[in-house]
């Protein structure tokens, strides 16, 4: 089985102007991140809710609950997130 192409770091860039000149620039910015740092699925990213990334006083979370409802297999996950690279 072939392995899946990676986003070299120029193809990331040029990808990431783009979402920034279109609507809804943020939320899309935001999927993209999501699925190439962290490596959720699309179905993944879909079905976040915001207590999924934000802590109980509003501040952005550097791990991700996936719930086993929207996982792929059904089995839930925690994903680790470098937020400085965002």
């Amino acid at each position: 089985m072939k392995q899946a192409k990676v986003l070299t770091a120029a193809e990331m860039k040029r990808l990431l102007a783009v979402i920034a000149s279109r609507r809804h620039a943020e939320r899309n910015r935001l999927a993209v991140m999501f699925s190439h740092l962290a490596g959720l699925r699309v179905g993944e990213i879909a079905g976040l809710r915001f207590d999924d990334v934000l802590e109980t006083d509003g501040s952005v979370t550097d791990r991700v609950h996936i719930n086993p409802a929207i996982a792929k297999g059904g089995v839930g996950r925690t994903v680790f997130v470098n937020l400085t690279k965002c």
